[in-house]
């Protein structure tokens, strides 16, 4: 007799899933097949004839093959469910598909006792679900108003922590607050099948295996569904890569390229170099690495240029404008061993003057993109220190506002909308001895009003 698994193997082959991407439809067409071909004997009897029963009994020996083969299949059943295999990758443990809570783990913790058993139930499929693995539930509380369950699982300060609320009556999903590492080999095969493609894509090295995957899950109140964002790292011995899915579309997409990718042309090579001799002083530094980056989300494209021993170079354009940085990322702090001397090396920052800032910065902006920083606006960024922004005339911030550093921008538009344009900002990383280790130009594109 044919085994249901052989047209199984075939039937995961075929289109429309075959090349296409692993969509939700596709997921549960899985599921479906893998509880179908795992169904035991004793699911399925209603399939076949009953036992003939002589003088009200059942035959003995005809029991005692009925009882070896319901427990057999069930634990060929369990043991199937645990190795099907597709592409290399685990679809499911059977045993966890029909008994989600059979992994579930529970604290010690008195208030366990607040989880009924449709509970325990949600919880579990949601973390399996969303997260792809079990944190242990820590905490249960009912809410005295509202009537739901919050259940907390994992510490709040670790990698792997969750928030849910339930309906106190149905036990059903209210809201969720999500977050968790798995190993990439644990990566989902809907995500695993998309990779080669992805980094091809982009021109990248499509041999990069899965590293680390990130996983997050958020639903609020009204929503039907969680929506879960997925951080994958690959790399291998020479490329290093990312990809990061909404749900199961990814929406962002980065690697290493060769060094004689077309992306860089000798126009951009050359610019690139320039840059980075405005500021460094240095001249005809090599290239050393080039990385490629698509973020659908902010539909925007970015090429990273490194050079020599610590300096790059990034040009993004996007719909919102267009970027572009020219970075020293040498070690330039002091070592600072106590606390006074963490202090100490505040304070030299906030005492950086911003007649000094402009001083080394002026020539370095004149040189790289042609501006004149008298004409524009200077900005601490007190919240981020070693910051500065210098703001073009008309970009600053409405008349009553206050700038970064808390005090009122005298030089500040008074107008309360702009006209459409261009947002030019220049904005200036520097050290405690006003060394300028990072110069980014940013032009936001304005279409109306603030």
């Amino acid at each position: 007799m044919k085994h249901p698994n052989d047209d199984w193997e075939k039937e995961i082959q075929k289109e429309p899933f075959a090349e296409s991407p692993f969509t939700e439809k596709h997921k549960q067409h899985v599921l479906r097949q893998v509880s179908w071909s795992q169904t035991t004997p004793k699911q399925t009897g209603a399939l076949h004839p009953p036992e003939r029963i002589s003088h009200g009994r059942m035959n003995p020996r005809k029991r005692r093959l009925r009882s070896g083969s319901v427990i057999g299949g069930v634990v060929v059943a369990a043991l199937a469910g645990a190795f099907i295999l597709w592409n290399g990758q685990i679809v499911e443990p059977v045993v966890e598909r029909f008994y989600p809570t059979a992994s579930l783990q529970l604290s010690d913790d008195p208030s366990m006792s607040f989880l009924t058993d449709k509970m325990k139930r949600t919880v579990a499929i949601t973390m399996r679900d969303y997260l792809g693995k079990q944190i242990q539930v820590t905490l249960a509380k009912k809410g005295p108003i509202t009537g739901w369950v919050y259940v907390e699982a994992g510490q709040e300060l670790e990698t792997d922590y969750a928030q849910m609320w339930l309906d106190g009556e149905t036990g059903d999903l209210v809201e969720l607050n999500m977050r968790g590492e798995i190993p990439g080999d644990r990566l989902e095969h809907r995500f695993v099948r998309q990779i080669p493609r992805l980094l091809a894509d982009i021109g990248s090295d499509s041999s990069m295996k899965p590293v680390r995957v990130l996983r997050s899950a958020i639903m609020k109140k009204g929503e039907e569904m969680p929506t879960m964002n997925t951080s994958l790292t690959l790399q291998n011995d020479h490329s290093y890569g990312s990809i990061r899915w909404k749900q199961d579309q990814a929406v962002y997409v980065s690697g290493d390229l060769k060094l004689d990718t077309e992306r860089v042309t000798t126009e951009m090579l050359q610019t690139a170099q320039e840059a980075i001799e405005a500021v460094s002083g240095e001249s005809a530094l090599s290239l050393q690495e080039v990385s490629y980056s698509r973020d659908d989300d902010q539909s925007e494209e970015s090429i990273s240029m490194t050079f020599g021993e610590h300096y790059l170079v990034r040009s993004t354009q996007g719909k919102s404008g267009t970027q572009y940085a020219v970075v020293d990322y040498g070690q330039y702090m002091p070592e600072l061993k106590t606390m006074e001397d963490h202090e100490n090396y505040i304070e030299e920052l906030l005492g950086v003057e911003e007649e000094m800032i402009r001083q080394h910065a002026a020539p370095m902006v004149k040189r790289i993109f042609n501006i004149d920083l008298d004409d524009y606006t200077f900005y601490r960024d007190s919240s981020n220190l070693g910051m500065a922004s210098f703001r073009s005339e008309g970009n600053g911030d409405p008349e009553g506002t206050t700038d970064s550093e808390g005090t009122t921008g005298s030089e500040a538009t008074t107008d309360l909308e702009e006209p459409s344009g261009t947002k030019d900002e220049i904005q200036i990383r520097y050290t405690h001895d006003a060394r300028i280790t990072m110069i980014e130009r940013i032009q936001h594109e304005e279409n109306g009003s603030k």
